[in-house]
C-alpha cells in the first residue's frame, strides 16, 4: 500500500527547515556541551544534571527526527490561481473570510483562516487543515460563493473576503 504523503505549504516548510537549522547549529551543541559540563562533575548516578541534560538531548533528537521525516514525507503545495484572474480559496493562501447563512439550527458565526496542511494546522492561529470540513467546502470558491459545510447538522456559508 503506498504511503499517503501529508501536503505543506512553502511558508511550512520554511519555517520547519529554519527550526531544524536552530536544533541543529544552536540548541543541540549547547545542550551537549551542557551534558558534558555535568558528565565531568563525578558520579553520574546521582547527578541530577547529566540526567536533564540526557533527557533535553533526547528531546532534541526526537523533534530533529520528527522534522526531518515531515521534510522527506510532505508534498509542497504550488500556488493556484483562478482562470478568471480573481482570487479563490485555496491550500496556503491567504486569509478567508466566512460568515454563516442564516439557518435555524446553526449559531450564526463570521470566522476567519488559513487553509494549510495537516502538519502546520493550528486553530488557535487560525490556520485549519485542508482535510477539515470547511476548508474542503471553501476551497476553489471566490468572495461572495455560498457552500455548503458537511457536518452532523450541515450548513452554508458565505465566503466574504479573500486576502
Amino acid at each position: 500500500m503506498a504511503e499517503k504523503k501529508s501536503v505543506i505549504t512553502k511558508k511550512g516548510k520554511e519555517e520547519l527547515i529554519k527550526r531544524l537549522e536552530e536544533l541543529t547549529t544552536e540548541i543541540k551543541p549547547a545542550v551537549l556541551e551542557e551534558l558534558n559540563l555535568a558528565r565531568s562533575q563525578g558520579d553520574l548516578s546521582e547527578n541530577a544534571d547529566y540526567s536533564a541534560a540526557k533527557e533535553r538531548s533526547r528531546e532534541i533528537d526526537e523533534e530533529i527526527a520528527k522534522i526531518r521525516y515531515t521534510l522527506d514525507h510532505s508534498t509542497l503545495v504550488e500556488e493556484e490561481t483562478s482562470s478568471n484572474g480573481k482570487k479563490v480559496c485555496r491550500l496556503g493562501g491567504e486569509k478567508i473570510t466566512i460568515e454563516t447563512v442564516k439557518a435555524k439550527d446553526v449559531k450564526q458565526f463570521t470566522r476567519s483562516f488559513v487553509i494549510v496542511g495537516e502538519i502546520e494546522a493550528n486553530p488557535s492561529e487560525g490556520k485549519i487543515s485542508n482535510t477539515c470540513p470547511i476548508a474542503q467546502a471553501v476551497l476553489g470558491h471566490e468572495v461572495g460563493d455560498i457552500v455548503d459545510i458537511e457536518a452532523s447538522v450541515p450548513y452554508k456559508v458565505k465566503i466574504t473576503h479573500i486576502g
